[in-house]
C-alpha cells in the first residue's frame, strides 16, 4: 500500500509550493529584477522606440531566450518598469505629505522629496524625458495609467484645497495648480539632465522650492 505524500504546510497553516517552484519563482524575480534595471538603463540611452530586446538582453548579460522566457515584449518591459518607480515614488510622496507639522511644510517635502526622487534615478528619468511625457496632462480615463495619475495627482491636490482654505495660497482651481507644479518639476529636471546631470542635487531641490513657493504662496507675493 502505498504511503500518502504529505504536503509541506507553513507556520501559518497555509499549503507551502514545493522546493523547486520556489527556487523556479526566485530564479525568474531575479531574473526580472535584473532585466528591469538593464531595459531602463537602454531605454535612457535611446528612447523606447529605439530600443531592442536583444540590446537589453546583452546589457542584462543574458540570452534573449532567457529574457522572453521573463518579460512578454518590450511595451510589458516598460510598463512594469514605470509601475514599480511609479509605485515607488507614489509612496515617496505620500509619506512626505505627512512627515512635517504643518500643511506648507508638508507640501514642499513633497516638492523635494518627489523631486529627489528623479535625481536619485537619473535613468528612469532620462527615460521618460527622452520619451516625450508631458507630465502636467492627465492620462485619458480610458487608459491604464489613469488610475495611477488620479492617484498620484490626489496628493497634491489635496495639499492645494487645504491651503487654499487655509488661506497659504492664491485662489485657483486645485486640479489646474497640480499641472502648473509638474510642469515646473518636468522643465526643472529636464533642465538638469540637459545640463549633464552635474547641478548638485541640493541646488536644484533649493530652486525648485524657490519656484513654487513664488508661484503659489500668497507669503512670497
Amino acid at each position: 500500500m502505498a504511503t500518502p505524500q504529505r504536503r509541506s504546510r507553513s507556520r501559518t497553516g497555509g499549503t507551502r509550493k514545493p522546493l523547486r517552484h520556489r527556487v523556479e519563482e526566485d530564479r525568474k524575480n531575479a531574473y526580472r529584477r535584473a532585466i528591469h534595471e538593464a531595459a531602463e538603463r537602454v531605454f535612457a540611452e535611446k528612447g523606447t522606440d529605439r530600443s531592442r530586446m536583444q540590446e537589453i538582453a546583452a546589457e542584462a548579460g543574458i540570452s534573449l531566450g532567457t529574457l522572453y522566457g521573463v518579460i512578454d515584449g518590450k511595451d510589458s518591459l516598460f510598463r512594469g518598469i514605470y509601475r514599480t518607480r511609479m509605485d515607488e515614488f507614489t509612496r515617496c510622496i505620500r509619506d512626505a505629505s505627512r512627515s512635517e507639522d504643518d500643511l506648507l511644510s508638508n507640501h514642499i517635502a513633497v516638492v523635494r522629496l518627489g523631486s529627489r526622487y528623479f535625481l536619485d534615478h537619473p535613468d528612469f528619468l532620462r527615460m521618460c524625458s527622452l520619451d516625450g511625457y508631458s507630465w502636467s496632462t492627465p492620462v485619458p480615463a480610458s487608459s491604464r495609467g489613469a488610475d495611477l495619475w488620479n492617484e498620484l495627482a490626489s496628493i497634491p491636490r489635496d495639499l492645494f484645497a487645504r491651503g487654499i482654505a487655509e488661506g497659504i495660497y492664491f485662489e485657483d482651481d486645485p486640479d489646474l495648480m497640480v499641472r502648473k507644479m509638474l510642469a515646473l518639476k518636468q522643465v526643472e529636471l529636464t533642465h538638469w539632465v540637459e545640463q549633464g546631470m552635474r547641478t548638485p542635487h541640493d541646488v536644484v531641490l533649493d530652486r525648485m522650492e524657490n519656484q513654487f513657493v513664488r508661484a503659489f504662496c500668497k507669503r512670497a507675493s
